[in-house]
């Protein structure tokens, strides 16, 4: 917390400065009552905020943009941030105290962001789930080897648990290949993406492939925003069309520029999605 000042005045800063995403998001039409299943909202323990009081804003941004829970998942990689359930946990119930203190009425649940490398299955023993579900939160290497990644998820499968990879849209080797748009694709993609691999085929996209196995895949508000570049737009729009998201969030990390990022995120993901979208975002 920043010295000489409490809760209680930060807050109302920080409530005069978002007053405006309130008003709009309740007539925007999108549901209140969501779910960010990926967040770094916890501070000083990755690449996340510094501070108590950045967290505070970022949690005030989400519960004024309609969220509920939030899921904070912190990145877990060997030799630069290497978080275990224990640190999560107690940081989550660290914040949850300051956000009950300061009326934002958000609920925290712990969760991790593991890394898709060689170092993957040695935190398969005591993982850090989704709360207490069986999901696990992955993500991939920006230059990850496609063969090491689906090791990575059969491994996380065999070991009880529903691996879910992050934001796939900002990864061009799952994006699925530009053969066409609109009702005939669909149609097409839906057809050939459980036939057989063989000398007549070319091998299924890594994305369809990792499906198969059982893999969910979780789309980033930032993405649908344009936060990443028009290429990553897309391939998030192509996503959300082909109904291949299981779960969203806002990958928060810093306070600026996320009221505007929810805004539009939202917005896209509802009106571009399929028609269940509002209900994978709707807590409860």
């Amino acid at each position: 917390m920043e010295a000489g000042r409490g809760v209680d005045a930060q807050v109302n800063e920080i409530q005069a400065v978002h007053k405006p995403l309130e008003a709009k998001n309740s007539q925007s039409g999108v549901p209140a009552g969501l779910i960010d299943f990926h967040c770094h909202i916890l501070p000083g323990i990755d690449d996340g905020p510094g501070s108590a009081s950045e967290s505070l804003k970022i949690a005030r941004t989400l519960e004024l943009a309609g969220f509920a829970e939030v899921y904070c998942t912190p990145h877990c990689i060997k030799g630069v941030w290497e978080n275990t359930p224990a640190i999560v946990r107690r940081a989550v119930r660290d914040l949850q105290v300051l956000l009950d203190e300061a009326g934002i009425l958000l609920k925290l649940r712990p969760g991790m962001e593991y890394y898709l490398d060689e170092f993957f299955p040695q935190f398969l023993t005591d993982p850090q789930t989704l709360g207490d579900s069986d999901y696990i939160l992955v993500e991939s290497p920006s230059r990850g080897i496609p063969d090491l990644i689906k090791e990575n998820i059969f491994a996380a499968i065999r070991a009880g648990l529903k691996p879910v990879l992050a934001h796939p849209e900002r990864h061009a080797m799952f994006a699925p290949q530009k053969e066409g748009s609109g009702v005939l694709f669909r149609v097409k993609r839906l057809l050939t993406r459980h036939r057989p691999v063989d000398a007549h085929y070319p091998a299924k996209p890594l994305l369809f492939a990792l499906s198969d196995m059982g893999c969910c895949f979780q789309g980033n508000l930032g993405s649908f925003a344009g936060r990443y570049g028009k290429d990553v737009q897309q391939v998030g729009k192509q996503l959300l069309a082909l109904g291949m998201y299981t779960h969203f969030g806002s990958d928060a990390h810093q306070p600026a520029g996320l009221s505007s990022m929810l805004e539009k995120g939202l917005i896209i993901a509802d009106s571009e999605g399929a028609e269940g979208c509002p209900a994978l975002f709707a807590a409860g």
